[in-house]
């Protein structure tokens, strides 16, 4: 099979990938290095992704807003998007994802990871969804104004008052709520809350490496599909598998294929969480997943399933038309 080919008649979304942290460097998106050269973008493009997912991640401290600083990282994203224009292209829409991936670059949609930005005001995230962001997590890993988060949660507590109304107001606005990273509590408020169908962009499967705090059990996964959302397979080690080794593409075959039986295909997808540079993560890259180090490597999942005996109607959905619907469905055409 000619597996280049057949990829590009796929339309491949990754619901997940890091764009900046607040780090002592300030590493920066699309920047040029080494020879003057973008490494990042020709990843990307070997990959045949269609549809990227960026994600704005603030690790503040309690009481701490990064409203300000997110703004002027969108600002230079934004900068950055323009001077590689004939490659990639910020957007806003489905319909504009569309007509840039057809025209041949990569549609960018931008992401919170964690509310943290918008602090507790609820204009802030008119503001932000304003300017075009289009999907937003309520934690990263700590509890703020919004919900617990997945490393520090309550027994019994998830969603506050707050963070009801901001799903709500996504709901209202037209914005993809994001599960991830949040406690199983607060994911359970957050689907009885939406009216819309949600997501969780990145994550493992509880029943399948049950040592990690943020992998998903069953009744979530059952509730996501129920909602009419998607859960999205993370591509990290640790998310995979809590044994001695080096994760490989078997082990994240494991975890789509719980999450199909579980959900059914039209509520799974892939969402890598690789950072455009890794360099901040525990994982050096010769330590990322075997056959999927980096994001160049895609068609070794496209392959994988084939391999599996998943025909080419289920690999089209979880390899992005899934997160097509939601989107479509969320924030319209």
């Amino acid at each position: 099979m000619d597996l280049e080919k057949y990829h590009d008649d796929l339309l491949v979304w990754d619901a997940h990938r890091d764009l900046h942290y607040e780090m002592p460097l300030k590493e920066r998106f699309l920047q040029k290095g080494i020879w003057n050269l973008d490494l990042h973008l020709p990843l990307l493009q070997k990959g045949r992704i269609d549809v990227q997912t960026y994600a704005f991640c603030y690790a503040t401290t309690p009481g701490e807003q990064s409203g300000i600083q997110a703004i002027a990282d969108i600002e230079k994203a934004f900068e950055d998007m323009e001077a590689n224009a004939h490659d990639i292209a910020f957007v806003k829409t489905v319909g504009e994802a569309l007509e840039v991936s057809e025209a041949g670059k990569i549609a960018a949609f931008f992401n919170f990871e964690g509310g943290e930005p918008i602090g507790e005001d609820i204009w802030l995230l008119r503001f932000f969804h304003r300017i075009g962001l289009r999907a937003m997590g309520l934690t990263w890993n700590y509890r703020n104004a919004l919900a617990d988060g997945g490393y520090e949660g309550r027994p019994g507590y998830g969603l506050s008052q707050f963070g009801k109304t901001v799903v709500k107001e996504m709901n209202r606005l037209g914005m993809v709520v994001d599960m991830a990273h949040l406690t199983p509590q607060s994911m359970k408020d957050v689907l009885a809350a939406s009216e819309k169908p949600v997501i969780h962009s990145h994550g493992g499967i509880r029943a399948e490496n049950p040592g990690h705090p943020r992998t998903v059990a069953d009744d979530v996964l059952e509730g996501i599909a129920r909602n009419g959302g998607v859960f999205c397979v993370t591509t990290v080690p640790d998310a995979l598998t809590s044994e001695k080794r080096r994760a490989g593409l078997e082990d994240l075959f494991r975890h789509i294929d719980h999450a199909v039986k579980v959900m059914g295909e039209e509520h799974v997808g892939l969402g890598a969480d690789f950072d455009v540079y890794q360099s901040h993560l525990e994982h050096p890259l010769g330590q990322w997943m075997e056959g999927l180090e980096e994001v160049d490597q895609w068609m070794n999942v496209t392959d994988l399933l084939l391999k599996h005996g998943y025909s080419d109607e289920r690999i089209g959905k979880i390899m992005g038309q899934n997160l097509l619907r939601v989107y479509r469905d969320v924030i319209g055409s």
